[in-house]
């Protein structure tokens, strides 16, 4: 069984205030839902954010834009993916957001050898862009809903 892991973006983060939001998606090719991996602001005025978990949820929402595929993974190592996503602390009252949280895990699956070298990097050129340039620079591998 192949797994894809993406990035689904949220919102369009057109106000540099207000960046779009972005999780991991875990799902299989062929499926309409997968399991959401992200952090959630759940105090404004720190910035604390938590990991948030919505396993079998639909990967089309109403604030889903599209999703952009990093790797096919599969599914033996998909308990791995799952352990390093969870393991990487949420942002605690400094700058760093849901995408540089993201940003980390990346770097994280790098290590692993679990994402093709050199996708963090990429990633962490497009925090700050809203959707429409996001989805360009992805390419072919982004989905739009």
């Amino acid at each position: 069984m192949t797994l894809e892991l993406h990035i689904e973006v949220f919102k369009n983060g057109d106000n540099p205030n207000q960046r779009s939001h972005w999780g991991f998606l875990l799902a299989k090719p062929e499926e309409d839902f997968g399991d959401l991996y992200h952090v959630q602001l759940i105090d404004q005025s720190t910035l604390w954010y938590q990991l948030a978990v919505r396993e079998a949820t639909t990967i089309k929402t109403r604030h889903a834009i599209g999703m952009c595929k990093i790797a096919r993974l599969n599914a033996g190592l998909r308990s791995k993916v799952v352990e390093i996503i969870s393991n990487e602390p949420a942002p605690r009252g400094d700058k760093r957001r849901c995408q540089d949280w993201t940003i980390d895990v990346l770097a994280s699956l790098e290590v692993e050898e679990l994402i093709e070298a050199g996708t963090a990097e990429r990633w962490n050129k497009r925090v700050g862009m809203n959707v429409k340039d996001i989805a360009k620079d992805c390419g072919n591998d982004w989905i739009e809903f």
